[in-house]
């Protein structure tokens, strides 16, 4: 392993913030970030601000709808967000320090990444386990292949399904699984090649009412769209020039399940 694999670079950056309760007010919140040298970052810094913006007026739009549909009600008030390809977390920890959702589960394949994420995490206050205030919006990082987490959503979903007239096999089987079920958003950054065949699936069977999608292949994306829409509305989308000059974009996608 060399010596540039050990390095990282920091940046302290202070990010608006939509505020729950409404989404015009902004306040500056500081975000410490750190990530390895050698590992992918995002090759146009003021695309991937304008792209966090978006996720985060977005996101906070979509509580805000939430929390008032269920004010009266005995349901939770704030979302729980399953993100994928989530790297070391420049969507991750602003999304937490946003407090508009209950809690962040992030999945990363790559193990560097992985294990930056959950530093940023701690820099940020908001490991779940560590944080010194539990009651804010805490983040739980798990090294894993979206395609195999998505693969066991699915069989939980199965499993869920073929014990549904047994209340007490339900209850015994849903002890401890929570990591793969009830999410309410799901958030995917996926690379160019787009979402795997079974991360598709998942978002359709599961229990996502919302779906963010930030993609940076065009033909990948056209082809995941026609399947998800089969189940989802298109809500929103935002098109991002990221080299002025060429035909590279980054597409910012809001799908709404359908009939929600």
């Amino acid at each position: 392993k060399s010596a540039t694999d050990e390095k990282s670079i920091q940046r302290v950056e202070s990010v608006s913030l939509g505020q729950p309760k409404q989404s015009s007010d902004m306040r500056n919140v500081q975000i410490r970030y750190q990530k390895p040298a050698t590992a992918f970052q995002h090759p146009n810094a003021g695309v991937m601000l304008t792209s966090l913006h978006w996720i985060l007026n977005t996101l906070t739009k979509v509580a805000e709808q939430h929390r008032t549909t269920t004010i009266h009600h005995s349901q939770r008030t704030k979302l729980r967000l399953l993100e994928m390809y989530n790297g070391a977390g420049a969507h991750t920890i602003p999304l937490a320090k946003s407090m508009v959702l209950s809690e962040i589960v992030a999945v990363e394949l790559d193990e560097r990444l992985v294990n930056a994420c959950r530093n940023n995490c701690r820099l940020n206050n908001c490991m779940k386990g560590e944080a010194s205030d539990q009651d804010q919006t805490l983040v739980e990082v798990f090294k894993g292949d979206a395609a195999e987490w998505a693969a066991k959503t699915l069989r939980c979903i199965r499993k869920k399904t073929r014990l549904s007239n047994d209340s007490a096999l339900m209850n015994a089987s849903n002890n401890g699984a929570n990591n793969y079920n009830e999410f309410d958003i799901l958030l995917v950054d996926p690379p160019r090649q787009g979402l795997d065949a079974t991360v598709s699936e998942m978002a359709i069977k599961g229990t996502f009412s919302q779906l963010i999608y930030i993609s940076c292949g065009r033909r990948a994306l056209i082809r995941d769209l026609k399947l998800l829409c089969t189940d989802f509305d298109l809500v929103d989308v935002a098109v991002i020039d990221l080299f002025p000059g060429t035909d590279a974009v980054e597409t910012l996608i809001h799908l709404k399940r359908k009939n929600c």
